[in-house]
């Protein structure tokens, strides 16, 4: 406390340029400490805010991964359930009852069936056929047949136009399986 007295005192005695002098001093000291306070503030502030930004950006992809996620479970889920439906189903055993159901006859070369891993778990199996001299209403029906099939789908289907009326089109069928496993 007796250090504040003799402040005082000393602020009394001095001369009015003198004071002037130490109190512009003084208040300019007070301003740059305030504005530097302010600056950081809002340093932090901008720092902050894009922060929160950035999480929120990464939480909005969470959710979406997230989503995906339960997404290809019930995907997977279902498409386990096709499986255990058509343990015995093949592709080119499917493709010839097909053929004869539709009253159709694939070019040379359609037996060749393919497979290709896909992931860890599953291969895909393919098969390619081409047809001539077709319909676009005989390809419609097809295509409505094979669209009821879950287990199976259409990977690829090129068209070219032949004759008046008439159509060839290459048709390429892949379905799913798992993989077999030998421990």
């Amino acid at each position: 406390m007796q250090a504040l007295y003799k402040l005082f005192d000393y602020i009394q005695n001095l001369e009015h340029k003198k004071f002037q002098r130490y109190m512009l001093i003084a208040l300019l000291g007070i301003a740059l400490l305030v504005g530097g306070i302010m600056y950081f503030i809002y340093d932090k502030k901008s720092d902050l805010i894009n922060q929160i930004k950035q999480l929120n950006a990464l939480s909005t992809k969470a959710l979406t991964v997230i989503d995906d996620n339960r997404k290809m479970a019930q995907d997977e889920m279902r498409f386990q359930e096709i499986i255990a439906r058509n343990k015995e189903f093949t592709i080119k055993g499917f493709f010839e009852q097909f053929c004869k159901d539709q009253d159709i006859t694939p070019e040379a070369g359609w037996g060749d069936v393919s497979s290709e891993a896909i992931s860890d778990k599953l291969d895909e199996i393919v098969l390619k056929a081409t047809f001539k001299n077709q319909t676009t209403e005989k390809l419609i029906q097809i295509l409505n047949v094979l669209d009821q099939k879950e287990i199976l789908y259409i990977k690829e289907l090129v068209i070219k136009t032949e004759a008046p009326g008439k159509i060839t089109f290459d048709l390429t069928l892949a379905t799913k399986k798992y993989k077999s496993i030998i421990e």
